[in-house]
């Protein structure tokens, strides 16, 4: 399979093969300039350089490129970064976690810090069990507190997570 990456501002310019590697090469001619709060896109079809939200680290020269998030979905906490969807992603690697999302909490604390939270549909495991292999998988900042376990995700009929229904579900189980 081949995958494509690209916008609606920019067209493709890079494809990758999931299956043999996680980065993405770069069509000719296009180069990316990554900045703190995402990245532009420098190519053929553009008059002028386009930023895109997305972070990615660079390698093999600027060539190849990894996906590391989007600038709204980068936490940091205590000097550190991290973003929500790769937290979530680790969530969804812990065997027996069938489905879930990690999300941050509207109210911060006295510092100003956001928390995470997540929800996960897990069957057969505890909280505790997933807590346990995401210590091991993240950093102990970044842990999703609280985290609860639900039947099902409230997607919509696109298969997205609106944040007022996770709100919901997650309070319903306070």
């Amino acid at each position: 399979m081949l995958e494509v990456f690209g916008s609606t501002e920019t067209c493709v310019f890079a494809s990758r093969r999931p299956a043999v590697d996680e980065d993405w090469s770069l069509y000719d001619k296009v180069v990316l300039h990554p900045q703190p709060d995402g990245t532009a896109v420098e190519a053929p079809q553009l008059d002028v350089p386009i930023t895109l939200a997305d972070i990615v680290s660079l390698a093999d020269g600027g060539r190849r490129f990894r996906l590391r998030g989007r600038h709204a979905d980068m936490l940091e906490i205590a000097g550190k970064r991290a973003s929500l969807a790769d937290l979530s992603r680790r969530l969804l690697a812990v065997p027996g976690v069938q489905d879930g999302v990690v999300f941050q909490l509207d109210d911060g604390d006295a510092l100003g810090v956001h928390r995470i939270a997540a929800l996960a549909v897990a069957p057969g495991l505890d909280e505790h069990a997933i807590l346990d292999a995401l210590r091991r998988a993240i950093d102990p900042l970044f842990l999703p507190r609280p985290l609860r376990l639900v039947r099902a995700l409230p997607r919509n009929e696109t298969g997205k997570l609106p944040r007022a229904a996770l709100l919901e579900l997650l309070h319903r189980h306070d």
